[in-house]
C-alpha cells in the first residue's frame, strides 16, 4: 500500500491544512513547538511547576501550562524552548540548564495533526520566598499576550488543567527525575 495523495486546501504562516484523498480524512500542520517543564525545588523536597496561566479561547477555560510555544525556522528546538521560557517567564537560562525528556520530538494527534514537540525540564533550588512570590498572581507581558505566572505544587497541577500536553509533559518530567516522594501526583485528586 503506497502513501494516501495529498491535495493542499490551506497554507498560512502558522496553518496549513491538507486533504489526503486517499483517506479522505483533513492533515492539519501547525509547525513545531518546544516546552520547558521549569521546576522549582526547596532543600526539603518540596518541588512547585513554574506554570503559565492564560485563557484558550477553544476550550473557553483557564489552564495552566508548562511554559511552550511554537519554534521559529532559524532556531534548534533547545534555542525556541530557551526563547519562550524567557518570553513567557522571564527566566533566562542556558542550553546547560535544560535537558531533553525524550530523544526526539513527539506528535500529540499524529491521526489528524502533523504538529510535532519536543520536551525539556530544568530544575533549581530556589528559596520559599521567590515560590511565594509567584503566589501573589503576578503578570508577565510579552508583546502577544498578557500572561499570569504561578507556582503550582505538583500535586495540584493535574487538577488545574485539562491540557493533555501539560499532563503528558509534566509525567514525562517525573519518568525522568522521578518524585521527591515516590509518588506520582494523581489525575483526579
Amino acid at each position: 500500500m503506497g502513501l494516501p495523495e495529498s491535495r493542499l486546501l490551506l497554507k498560512l504562516p502558522l496553518l496549513t491544512v491538507e486533504e489526503l484523498t486517499h483517506e479522505k480524512r483533513l492533515i492539519v500542520h501547525r509547525g513545531v513547538f518546544s516546552a520547558v517543564c521549569l521546576v522549582f525545588y526547596l532543600p526539603s523536597g518540596e518541588e512547585y511547576f513554574l506554570t503559565v496561566r492564560q485563557y484558550r479561547t477553544a476550550a473557553s477555560a483557564v489552564f495552566y501550562e508548562h511554559p511552550a510555544g511554537m519554534i521559529e525556522p532559524s532556531e534548534d528546538p533547545i534555542e525556541g524552548a530557551l526563547r519562550e521560557l524567557a518570553e513567557e517567564t522571564g527566566w533566562l537560562l542556558t542550553k546547560d540548564d535544560i535537558i531533553p525528556l525524550t530523544p526526539h520530538s513527539l506528535y500529540p494527534s499524529p491521526a489528524i495533526w502533523r504538529e510535532e514537540g519536543y520536551f525539556f525540564a530544568a530544575r533549581l533550588q530556589v528559596p520559599k520566598p521567590l515560590i511565594d512570590s509567584y503566589q501573589a498572581d503576578p503578570i508577565r507581558e510579552t508583546k502577544e499576550e498578557q500572561l499570569r505566572l504561578a507556582a503550582i505544587p505538583k500535586e495540584k497541577l493535574p487538577q488545574l488543567t485539562r491540557n493533555l500536553q501539560t499532563i503528558a509533559h509534566t509525567f514525562l518530567y517525573y519518568a525522568h527525575f522521578g518524585a521527591p516522594d515516590g509518588k506520582l501526583p494523581s489525575l483526579f485528586g
